[in-house]
């Protein structure tokens, strides 16, 4: 994520709200990592499914606990947004543990683009500070 300079519009009350939001961001992004760190690629089986599950969930549940920290009037749409994409993934990530596993390569990338895709609220989430000037 690249940080843009702040424009003049934008008051320290927002800048700290960003500033906590690419926290909340990286425990996200890790999650992502973590997950994809599953997904078999060269020579690579990919790291074991089980593990991978559990950390997506610790680094989701780090990013829950961070989410109130940026919470400020004129983001409340985004802030919920992320905050459901947040509470999906993780509904997802117990539905797919408690589920049959995935057969074969193309069934196991599917979902578990599957269980990353609420997270895309957080791509929102930045634009909208983008249009506040940050």
């Amino acid at each position: 994520m690249r940080r843009r300079k702040a424009g003049p519009e934008a008051s320290s009350g927002l800048r700290d709200a960003f500033v906590r939001f690419r926290h909340t961001v990286a425990a996200v992004e890790e999650a992502k990592e973590a997950l994809a760190a599953a997904a078999p690629g060269g020579r690579s089986s990919g790291a074991p499914l089980a593990e991978a599950l559990a950390a997506f969930d610790e680094c989701l549940g780090e990013a829950r606990g961070s989410m109130p920290s940026w919470r400020r009037p004129g983001l409340d749409e985004v802030w919920g947004a992320c905050r459901r994409g947040l509470e999906e993934a993780m509904r997802r990530a117990e539905r797919f543990r408690l589920g049959d596993t995935p057969e074969g390569y193309e069934q196991l990338y599917g979902e578990l683009a599957d269980l990353m895709e609420p997270l895309d609220a957080f791509a929102v989430a930045l634009d909208r500070f983008h249009e506040l000037g940050l």
